[in-house]
């Protein structure tokens, strides 16, 4: 493993800071806060935050340093040399780009920390690294649950952390279960279009090649045009695809063939013990349901891998049709996370970005009038 000393150099840090010593980061406890450039670190250093991730019940895969691309930076809390705290994170810029000085830090489905100490200590010291770049404040939305997240949420309001929106929730399957008990327990549709599309001769494979990687981008592009949603961004999908492909226990891209044609995909990644239903696109098409196949494949495969869980990717409750209704069909284990929270950092940037992102907003619809 790398050393915590080999990472800091000045490149790693933001231009504004100077590389701090040793002394100046531990403040207690032989603590030692890191804030370094995603793109700048070592092998080493990503293969310890992705252990640490595998031991951490409040992972997520999109902390996942390769899901944050060259912009990300990397916050690391380590005690006596060994990581006990990480958050990767974005910055944004509210009022748009020209006005870079009025930025906040963002952190997606993290910080990830099991212990309620040390969770505490990484996001004061997260705050200190906020107030060292001028930001206005910080957004986190974590992957936290059950009791860890009723215990944090109260520790985030003592700290000064506000809730920024309603809690967010998701579907969980148990894989602690034979094959045949995990199939029994889905919905009698949900067993029937999996069984119909297996003797319809539908085909499952795990894509390995760029051709694949590009017929499933196509497939999905196609889809989110017709279905109207924003499609994730086909360079950072090849680019995570091909980590897919020479990391294999990490995740797979699925796919689904029908006489030789592609009928559907879906993306799955493992973190720890969890695997998640990242994205996928079906054909129109197709007089079977691919999606059902695919899905059970993939649970399969997680818990081949060792999973105890499936997550299915977030779920809309109250929901009778759509992805909610189908995702519901292999599991009614509803999981509710702590909500997202924002910790101001300077009251008077804050309300510049929000006075400016007002501002431009309107001159844009001035524009198109």
């Amino acid at each position: 493993m790398m050393s915590h000393q080999t990472a800091k150099t000045t490149e790693d840090c933001w231009p504004e800071q100077t590389v701090p010593t040793a002394n100046k980061l531990r403040t207690d406890d032989a603590l030692d806060f890191q804030f370094v450039r995603a793109a700048q670190c070592s092998a080493p250093l990503l293969r310890e935050i992705g252990d640490f991730l595998d031991s951490q019940d409040t992972s997520h895969p999109f902390q996942l340093p390769q899901w944050g691309g060259s912009g990300a930076h990397l916050a690391l809390l380590r005690r006596q040399g060994r990581l006990q705290w990480f958050a990767q994170c974005g910055v944004v810029y509210p009022a748009g780009r020209l006005l870079r000085p009025i930025r906040a830090l963002t952190v997606y489905r993290g910080p990830i920390c099991d212990d309620l100490e040390q969770l505490e200590n990484g996001l004061r010291r997260l705050v200190d690294q906020g107030r060292k770049m001028r930001v206005a404040c910080i957004d986190i939305a974590p992957e936290w649950t059950g009791g860890f997240a009723d215990s944090a949420r109260a520790a985030l309001a003592q700290n000064g952390w506000q809730a920024t929106s309603a809690t967010r929730c998701s579907l969980r399957l148990d894989l602690r279960r034979d094959p045949e008990q995990l199939l029994a327990s889905f919905r009698s549709t949900t067993r029937y279009k999996i069984r119909r599309s297996e003797g319809a001769g539908i085909k499952v494979t795990i894509a390995r090649d760029e051709t694949e990687f590009h017929h499933f981008l196509r497939l999905y592009v196609e889809m989110a045009s017709q279905k109207q949603f924003p499609a994730a961004d086909s360079k950072f999908l090849l680019r995570l695809f091909r980590s897919l492909a020479a990391e294999r226990d990490r995740g797979a891209l699925f796919l689904a063939w029908e006489s030789g044609e592609l009928k559907g995909g879906i993306l799955v990644v493992r973190s720890g013990v969890r695997c998640w239903y990242i994205l996928g696109a079906t054909a129109k098409d197709s007089k079977f349901s691919s999606g059902h196949l695919l899905q059970w494949r993939a649970i399969e495969w997680a818990k081949e891998k060792g999973c105890f869980e499936y997550d299915f990717g977030g779920y809309r409750e109250g929901m009778s049709s759509g992805p909610a209704y189908f995702k519901r069909g292999f599991s009614d284990r509803v999981v509710h996370f702590v909500p997202p929270h924002r910790y101001i950092v300077s009251q008077r940037r804050r309300r510049l970005g929000e006075l400016a992102s007002s501002l431009r907003s309107r001159f844009l619809l001035f524009l198109t009038l």
